[in-house]
């Protein structure tokens, strides 16, 4: 157990494990088996072993965001005495036809690779491989700083939509502890405010579902069935037969779940744990340990530790320069976040709120987006000529300055636009992509929304996101809670918010440095947050068509919705190319159709 003492690592005392974490319970068969496929069997931090084919650690981690059951138990219950995987079998064959020469050829190989690093190139080299690495009972602050480095990384993560976090383990709700309150004087109603949070989740679930039941009863929705590749004859649920009833319901009970989750989700405390599942490349994995060393929380430093010791048994090569120029980098890397503290908090003394407060503000963007993405289109796209990129950018810009001068008041070329539209044939549906051209101009939008949407928005890998430092000042109120039917709910929510604010100014201010900054973990997932995503614009299209589909959180498809009106405002030629765009505000149950998909796919393979 890391639980109740310290965990000791290369001579090292590490922090507590903030949650209070026991070991799972396996019997010795079960424990010899993880041992071949996990890097051990009583840790909350754990990499999955190379031998596993790489289409079931995929099936693994996908089948872990939707459980609360640990990776390991679903690789036991699921994935290793499944026939039709045959893992039990494969591991039979190896060790009859190789036995120990499986290790010989292991410890062969990490000496080769030794070899490799040296004499071609250690950032190259470390590229080329990757790792799985799994975290459990981790808080959404540790887990925003997992997921914060996007390059060479992947990530699959525990969703609230789906799972209830309203369980109990051991006794204990699913929070956090971190150290920095815990051993401060606001311990005790730090610990009320979790229970409080949590009880407040569990009890208006089950209100939150049955105000849907009467806002959506299934009797009135239109259902969109087919069998065989054809629509069903009728939209509406008694006009079914019997067996597309059964799967209707069934749709349709998962969907009312899921979009109940969706909506108390706002009472969850940023102390809620998490399970993360991450694959790394070498370069990523050495990245992401020495930023989670650096961190000014004990807990994503004690992560970072473990991720370390862990991964080291199966990729020992990618990390030897943690503990040599790690050293350094970390302090780096923490004498960069004091120094541009300092200077925000001189700076920001002299600067004043000049906008009206908006949930979603384009701040910035490419004024020669038609010069760049017409040129870049020209230069690559050349057959019989080869002009230089300079001459071409010189001709667009040329072409821009006759074309304002024809209209004084035109922002956008009328000719480089057209170039641009015409260069792109029907987007029909979302998985054909705008040409790789379209990345040369970039376009920033502010958000200032919930933090469950941050969360959300993280996973899509931008190029550049920049978040706030988390407080509890603003909170996202869902329409829903205002609706008759919810005033218990609302009142409720009010009141959590309001001692959740409360607590967070509190230990904010507190001169103790360590506890202020931990105040971040006193905030909900109903909390908003500033921060940035810039972009380029093909990335802003695969995003506005990707995060606005039917079964979108309705929270994040009105956000993305207002960035490209508002992108669209300003670069209004981009628009019909923006051709997948789901526009519509409301679905209701927009998981319903989804949930149909799958429901009738579960028929096929069962």
């Amino acid at each position: 157990m890391i639980e109740g003492k310290r965990y000791e690592q290369a001579g090292q005392t590490l922090e507590y494990c903030p949650f209070p974490y026991s070991t799972e319970t396996f019997n010795e068969e079960e424990k010899a088996v993880l041992l071949r496929y996990f890097t051990n069997y009583d840790k909350p931090v754990y990499a999955i072993r190379p031998n596993l084919p790489q289409e079931v650690v995929g099936a693994l981690l996908s089948r872990f965001s939707r459980t609360s059951l640990s990776i390991r138990r679903i690789f036991l219950n699921e994935f290793y005495k499944a026939s039709e995987l045959g893992i039990q079998n494969i591991t039979a064959f190896l060790v009859e036809n190789q036995g120990a020469e499986l290790d010989v050829a292991n410890e062969r190989a990490k000496a080769f690779y030794k070899n490799a690093l040296a004499e071609y190139g250690d950032e190259s080299v470390k590229q080329m491989g990757n790792a799985h690495i799994v975290f459990e009972g981790v808080s959404q602050i540790a887990a925003k700083a997992i997921e914060d480095g996007r390059p060479g990384s992947a990530f699959i993560e525990k969703s609230t939509r789906y799972v209830d976090f309203g369980n109990l383990v051991d006794g204990h709700y699913l929070y956090c502890e971190p150290q920095e309150i815990m051993h401060s004087k606001f311990a005790e109603e730090f610990t009320a405010w979790n229970i409080a949070t949590f009880e407040a989740y569990k009890k208006h679930y089950p209100i939150t579902i049955e105000f849907l039941r009467a806002k959506y009863p299934m009797l009135d929705l239109e259902i969109d069935i087919t069998t065989c590749g054809m629509k069903s004859s009728s939209n509406k649920y008694d006009d079914l037969n019997g067996e597309l009833q059964k799967l209707a319901k069934r749709a349709y009970e998962r969907a009312l779940k899921a979009k109940a989750f969706d909506l108390v989700r706002v009472f969850l405390p940023t102390t809620t744990v998490t399970n993360i599942g991450a694959n790394f490349s070498g370069q990523a994995a050495e990245h992401t340990i020495n930023k989670l060393m650096a961190s000014p929380f004990a807990e994503v430093r004690f992560l970072g530790n473990l991720a370390l010791e862990e991964l080291a048994k199966v990729t020992p090569s990618f990390l030897l320069e943690i503990q040599t120029y790690g050293v350094g980098i970390r302090r780096y890397m923490e004498e960069v976040r004091f120094r541009q503290e300092i200077q925000a908090e001189w700076w920001t003394s002299f600067i004043k709120e000049t906008n009206e407060s908006a949930d979603v503000r384009l701040v910035d963007y490419d004024i020669d987006t038609d010069v760049q993405i017409a040129a870049e289109i020209v230069y690559g796209a050349q057959t019989d000529t080869h002009f230089s990129k300079a001459a071409i950018l010189d001709w667009a810009r040329g072409v821009k300055e006759q074309d304002k001068q024809a209209d004084i008041w035109a922002i956008w070329s009328k000719r480089l636009t057209s170039l641009i539209v015409e260069s792109v044939p029907e987007r029909n549906n979302r998985r054909k992509k705008l040409p790789r051209a379209f990345e040369r101009a970039e376009a920033e939008v502010e958000f200032n929304c919930d933090f469950g949407i941050f969360r959300d928005f993280q996973r899509n890998r931008f190029n550049m996101t920049t978040r706030q430092r988390l407080d509890a000042t603003e909170v996202y109120v869902p329409e829903e809670f205002r609706e008759q039917g919810m005033e218990e709910v609302l009142t409720d929510y009010v009141r959590m918010a309001h001692w959740t604010k409360s607590l967070n100014s509190r230990i904010s201010k507190t001169k103790e440095m360590q506890t202020a900054r931990a105040a971040e973990y006193v905030t909900i997932l109903g909390n908003k947050l500033r921060f940035n995503i810039r972009a380029n614009i093909r990335q802003w299209c695969f995003f506005a068509e990707l995060r606005t589909i039917p079964g979108g959180h309705p929270t994040y498809r009105h956000a993305v919705q207002e960035a490209a009106r508002q992108i669209f405002e300003i670069i209004p030629f981009l628009k019909d190319l923006f051709s997948n765009i789901d526009w519509k505000e409301d679905y209701g149950l927009g998981r319903l159709k989804a949930e149909i998909k799958t429901q009738q796919k579960l028929e096929k393979t069962s």
